[in-house]
């Protein structure tokens, strides 16, 4: 049975919103996951060709590459099979059938989707039934490895804070991510 805690299970994440990508990536680490960040289209096919990621979540829109180009790239590589999750705020009936055509397993649009419906997204296509989160030993080495741990967290929940009046997370979401945030580093689970 897979879990997401296996280290064979990465995701790469092609988004030129770094903000975005970095939200996306502490969601999917939280549950487990392995997660790998390209901020261009170009930078993300070389991205996959390398870590050969079970799953790629992917926007449209971006410079020198954009994602269209990406799936065809994808499409046409033998060597690369993956899963790929267009997260776009296109939602044109036109640039969904394109994306899947080009080999979109599924279309999200942003602004109807949050993390924890991405994340949930991300498990049913893969088939990850149970995940495993890091015990609290191997957090407690974590906070003590990174001396600039709480800057760190200061800056992150400022980042996240500004997705929350942004509406692009939910009040719910944010404290999750601010109580595992400030969790973690008070060494409370």
């Amino acid at each position: 049975m897979l879990t997401a805690k296996n280290p064979g299970i990465t995701v790469l994440i092609i988004d030129d919103n770094q903000d975005l990508a970095e939200m996306y990536q502490l969601k999917l680490s939280i549950e487990g996951f392995h997660v790998e960040i390209a901020n261009d289209g170009e930078q993300g096919l070389l991205r996959a060709v390398e870590v050969k990621p079970a799953i790629i979540l992917i926007d449209l829109l971006m410079p020198n590459m954009n994602g269209f180009e990406v799936l065809k790239a994808l499409k046409n590589n033998p060597k690369i099979e993956t899963k790929i999750i267009v997260l776009s705020n296109l939602g044109q009936y036109e640039n969904i059938r394109v994306a899947k055509s080009l080999g979109a397993t599924e279309y999200m649009v942003k602004s109807n989707s949050n993390p924890t419906k991405v994340v949930n997204k991300i498990k049913e296509i893969l088939g990850v039934s149970s995940l495993s989160k890091m015990d609290e030993s191997e957090e407690a080495a974590e906070v003590e490895k990174d001396s600039d741990r709480e800057e760190v967290i200061i800056e992150k929940l400022k980042k996240y804070e500004s997705l929350l009046n942004e509406s692009v997370i939910t009040q719910n979401e944010f404290s999750a991510i601010k109580k595992k945030l400030v969790g973690t580093h008070s060494g409370k689970t």
